[in-house]
């Protein structure tokens, strides 16, 4: 029930979506880990997983998983410390790094294309999977084009209109997800052999580097938003624990029974992947049951952040969500799926410096502490050129131009070292057009 609260407390204080968490409203540490496991157990998990299937062995496909979640769980008690220090979002808590202004146009965009996409691509699987369930019953060649702007529909106007049913599906969905999950592994394993599945590739086809990006960027938009949830955190130390405890032990259970599903039925598309366990109609349900849950928040996440970029009033929010949702139906439509490996190796690229000029600013110029940090009007622009040079040194990495380790990590740890030269050679001078104000000033904004 505690979950619940959270989405029951964000929901019902929406005018004030920007302003800090009260000490009264913080939670127990378990609650923010939970949110956090409901968030692994999802499709894209399983999608990534069955990627890896077809071109890395069983151990490096645990390992990469491990190694890159663990610095994305670094990002994000980094990050989220923050949040708990400052009681503020993610968008709010880089208006010191990039300014008041310029954080609308880095982290709130970043956030709406990284949302906006997720959608189209959860959409497009959605469709595939009722597509299936149809075939199933009996009725073929249902156009996709259909059944996406069906399922996209339902899913963003949930989102307006019955978030308080969010929580409800999430209750229903993990728990179906886990065992159906549970269930495809098992019967892929007897089904296949253990032995068969452990040496389906025996040599990886893909560099480690470029695996471990990979995996961080499936999660860089968690990691940059951290802060969004352990804002209710009461300390530091339920921050470490919240994050390490609900992402790491999910996120290696999904990608590793994803991996396995995908060799045991000999299918590496998801979709697929559900239907070839023997009980199709279930698996479809299910399957369309668990993208609902997780693309409504999707939808909403964009919504807001793209009100946040252009300072609409919240009374607007649920006409800009609809909007957005109407977006991702046609980049579901045109086949953003398709590239979905591609895309997340650009989100792995341009997400995390973000998070490397927060952490900058907040843990070596304000020296971790609360006191010497406030947002600042206008646009910092140290913080805005450490993150272009960090996303493009991860853009250069993931074209096979620069071979450094993994791109997403060296984006951040230059965006990390660019900020903190420029602020030091301008001594605190990048800030343009604009002074420190309170936190309660720079939420202000957002109130109708």
């Amino acid at each position: 029930m505690e979950e619940n609260n959270i989405v029951q407390t964000e929901q019902s204080t929406q005018d004030h979506g920007m302003s800090p968490i009260k000490e009264s409203e913080k939670k127990h540490w378990w609650t923010i880990a939970f949110i956090w496991v409901g968030g692994m157990i999802c499709i894209p998990m399983l999608m990534v997983g069955g990627i890896f299937g077809g071109v890395l062995t069983m151990g490096s496909i645990f390992w990469a998983t491990l190694i890159g979640f663990s610095v994305c769980c670094l990002l994000m008690i980094l990050g989220g410390i923050i949040g708990s220090d400052t009681g503020l979002n993610a968008t709010m808590t880089s208006t010191r790094a990039f300014g008041l202004t310029g954080a609308n146009f880095t982290m709130a965009l970043v956030i709406f294309i990284c949302e906006a996409g997720w959608f189209a691509v959860q959409t497009a699987t959605c469709a595939l999977a009722f597509n299936t369930l149809m075939a199933a019953v009996g009725v073929s060649n249902f156009p996709f084009w259909l059944s996406c702007i069906i399922w996209g529909v339902v899913m963003f106007i949930t989102a307006v209109y019955g978030v308080k049913w969010m929580a409800v599906l999430n209750y229903i969905a993990v728990p179906l997800l886990v065992i159906l999950c549970a269930y495809g592994g098992i019967h892929s394993i007897n089904q296949a052999g253990w032995g068969s599945i452990a040496s389906a590739v025996p040599a990886n086809l893909m560099t480690m580097p470029a695996a471990i990006s990979t995996v961080i960027g499936l999660f860089a938009l968690g990691a940059t938003c951290n802060s969004d949830y352990t804002r209710y955190c009461k300390t530091r130390g339920d921050v470490v624990k919240s994050t390490l405890l609900g992402v790491i032990p999910a996120a290696l259970l999904m990608i590793m029974v994803g991996a396995i599903m995908a060799i045991g039925t000999g299918n590496y598309d998801v979709t697929a992947m559900f239907a070839g366990l023997g009980l199709p109609i279930l698996a479809m349900l299910v399957l369309i049951l668990a993208t609902w849950t997780t693309n409504t928040g999707n939808a909403y996440m964009s919504g807001l952040a793209f009100c946040k970029m252009f300072s609409i009033k919240d009374s607007k929010r649920p006409l800009v969500t609809m909007c957005c949702g109407v977006l991702g139906i046609l980049l579901a439509i045109i086949g953003l799926a398709d590239f979905l490996n591609t895309y997340i190796s650009i989100l792995g690229a341009v997400v995390p410096p973000c998070m490397g000029v927060i952490i900058c600013d907040y843990f070596v110029i304000c020296k971790g502490k609360k006191e010497n940090w406030s947002p600042v009007k206008g646009v910092n622009w140290a913080g805005i050129v450490a993150w272009i040079c960090g996303a493009l040194i991860g853009l250069l990495e993931t074209l096979g131009v620069l071979h450094i380790f993994s791109p997403a990590l060296d984006a951040v740890i230059i965006s990390f070292l660019v900020y903190w030269l420029v602020y030091s050679l301008t001594k605190g001078t990048s800030f343009v057009g604009g002074e420190a104000i309170s936190i309660e000033d720079a939420t202000s904004f957002a109130k109708d």
